[in-house]
């Protein structure tokens, strides 16, 4: 019986997951970061697989990407062959594409679920407990970020792939290569890794040094630290000869962001790890990391110097890092992305400990705690999948109420609205700015076409009797018909601009 058990349980584990994904409704789910990999993914294709850039319908009336949303959203240039520099790794977009070429947009979702079985399933062999399944799916944020940042999930997998890997016999062999492979492809789409790998190498030449005198010890960190290197090395070389930059497009994207030193970067770290901007942080959704956190810093029985000791502080000074060097406060999702894929040091961490050491009232708070905060994550985590299904919902019912009737072009002066128009970015114009601008940069081209101007209610343009809507539409003029959503009403007017 406890053979099938343990056979049987990593496909139960599957299926609520699956099951989870569904619920969340990946078909309508793509927006913001996720929906610009989409667009970076339909460029490459439609460029011959030959040229990076960003998907734009609208280009042939707006070439300069004057009004292109996710130029302004990501403050975006244009390269020397008129293209947007596409602001995410190339590696997702290699590995997404299959599926967009297909166009099963929502297969992208259902593929980071799969990545999150596999990773679960992974902690599961290291821990051989059970109980693994549900701290990675009920205790931490992951599956929503597999679920909704395709290389969160690709970088996250592989990197757990790369350090369960590179702890194993110091040999090397065909297993030390694809380790290699894992580590520079996780580096790739994910810039926060190279802290883990700049950390880790630091460690292992100081744990070099320090005991040199084992030769065993020697030859593991040698490999090590071989291993390490190659992947930087590949990782600036190739970064350089393609882009002209050793550390890549994303991170100079970001780069203003991550050395601005004002006062508001003390909110955007509390906003990182506790909570803020409408979201909750790395701690705030997941309180239990400081109970981890108190054990190992003051109930760690043993030796101070021990696996479990060193693994959390190599964990602490790499959140300390990366809560350093964000470029924002990763205000679009729940739990903090910029921590994800370190997730496997705080997840092994849990089961390491030597509970049976525990005793006396300190065990009864710890347990006290422990299951308090384990159910404020489960409860958060409900109730994040309620929010991704509302999201969805949402942009499903709008997207479906503008393509029952479908007019050649758009106009939205918000960001709210320019993201809940998910999907709509592959196909339709979708001019992001105030309107009166748009009409006067884009008139001519717009001329003879039905255009759709979305505005929220408290919008300077809402209101029928505004001079603007008769100075842009041919006769009989333009039609005053609101979109009426569950939870807002959206100021729609439809115009055949003269």
């Amino acid at each position: 019986m406890n053979r099938i058990f343990r056979i049987a349980l990593p496909f139960v584990f599957l299926a609520i997951t699956l099951t989870i994904t569904s619920f969340t409704r990946p078909s309508h789910s793509f927006v913001s970061d996720s929906l610009t990999k989409v667009l970076q993914s339909i460029f490459w294709i439609d460029n011959g697989f030959e040229e990076q850039g960003i998907h734009y319908p609208g280009k042939s009336i707006d070439p300069d990407y004057k009004f292109f949303y996710f130029k302004e959203s990501y403050q975006l240039q244009v390269n020397k062959n008129g293209s947007l520099i596409a602001p995410f790794p190339f590696l997702n977009t290699v590995l997404i594409t299959p599926l967009v070429k297909l166009h099963w947009l929502d297969g992208i979702v259902y593929l980071g679920a799969i990545l999150f079985w596999l990773y679960s399933c992974l902690i599961y062999r290291i821990t051989k407990s059970y109980w693994s399944f549900v701290v990675v799916l009920f205790f931490t944020p992951l599956l929503q970020h597999f679920l909704a940042f395709s290389d969160i999930a690709f970088a996250s997998f592989f990197i757990c792939i790369f350090l369960t890997s590179s702890f194993k016999k110091p040999g090397f062999n065909l297993t030390t290569m694809f380790v290699i492979v894992f580590g520079l492809f996780s580096l790739f789409l994910r810039t926060e890794i190279l802290l883990l790998f700049l950390v880790l190498l630091s460690f292992y030449l100081y744990s070099f040094f320090k005991n040199g005198r084992d030769s065993i010890q020697i030859h593991a960190h040698w490999k090590r630290i071989f291993v390490i290197s190659i992947v930087l090395v590949l990782f600036v070389v190739s970064n350089y000869l393609v882009y002209g930059s050793i550390l890549g497009p994303r991170f100079d994207n970001n780069k203003a962001g991550i050395f601005r030193l004002e006062m508001d970067v003390f909110l955007k770290w509390k906003s990182l790890l506790l909570g803020g901007n409408g979201r909750f942080g790395l701690f705030g959704y997941a309180p239990w990391l400081f109970v981890l956190s108190g054990l190992y810093i003051f109930l760690s029985p043993g030796r101070k110097n021990t696996l479990g000791r060193n693994l959390f502080y190599l964990w602490a000074l790499i959140i300390l890092f990366v809560t350093f060097l964000s470029p924002n406060d990763s205000n679009i999702d729940w739990g903090t992305r910029y921590y994800s894929s370190f997730s496997i040091f705080p997840i092994l961490l849990l089961f390491h400990f030597q509970w049976r050491r525990l005793v006396g009232i300190k065990k009864y708070v710890v347990i006290v705690f422990l299951l308090l905060s384990f159910s404020y994550s489960v409860y958060i985590n409900f109730k994040v999948w309620k929010e991704m299904k509302k999201i969805s919902v949402q942009i499903e019912d709008l997207v479906n109420r503008l393509m029952e009737d479908p007019a050649d072009g758009y106009v939205v002066e918000d960001p709210t609205i320019a993201n809940a128009l998910g999907i709509m970015h592959v196909q339709s114009p979708i001019f992001y700015g105030n309107p009166m601008d748009v009409f006067n940069e884009l008139g001519s081209a717009l001329k003879g076409k039905r255009v759709q101007f979305l505005l929220l209610p408290l919008s300077k343009l809402v209101s029928p009797e505004n001079p603007f809507w008769k100075k842009i539409s041919e006769t009989p003029g333009c039609q005053f018909v609101p979109v009426n959503l569950k939870k807002i009403s959206i100021f729609s007017v439809s115009c055949k601009i003269k």
